[in-house]
């Protein structure tokens, strides 16, 4: 029970990471240069933790592996408010429930970036998406 409230604990920092509408490099934290291993742009990674989560739509401008917290995290940009809702709801019917729902006002920026908690009960996912793409975080959960 400690590592599942622990692994949903690390998918809500995340979330809020992703709310903050920074990019990867400010976003790093506690994240030590040897652990994150950038993955290549413009190609949706194929790892353990995107195995057999449905593609995203739009164009993936960063993805990235901290092999020391558990994570992987893919930002994709070019994708419309359309495209962001058929994801998430196709993520849904591929057995993913939300967990919780966050929205954030990005002061001057006239925009709200919307976070959402999804599980599926193997792997974590938070997502965040601004007028700017979306970004996804990936860690599995543990019982």
């Amino acid at each position: 029970m400690k590592k599942t409230v622990l692994a949903f604990m690390l998918v809500l920092v995340f979330a809020l990471t992703a709310c903050s509408g920074q990019n990867v490099a400010q976003n790093t934290g506690n994240v030590s240069s040897e652990s994150l291993i950038m993955l290549d742009e413009g190609v949706w990674p194929v790892n353990e933790y995107t195995d057999g989560l449905p593609v995203a739509p739009g164009t993936v401008s960063w993805a990235a592996l901290d092999t020391v917290n558990g994570f992987c995290g893919i930002n994709l940009v070019d994708m419309t408010d359309d495209e962001y809702n058929a994801y998430m709801e196709l993520l849904q019917e591929n057995g993913y429930s939300v967990i919780e729902d966050v929205s954030e006002e990005i002061k001057g920026q006239n925009y709200v970036s919307i976070g959402t908690i999804l599980s599926d009960g193997e792997r974590g996912l938070s997502i965040s998406h601004t007028t700017n793409g979306l970004s996804i975080y990936i860690s599995f959960t543990s019982e």
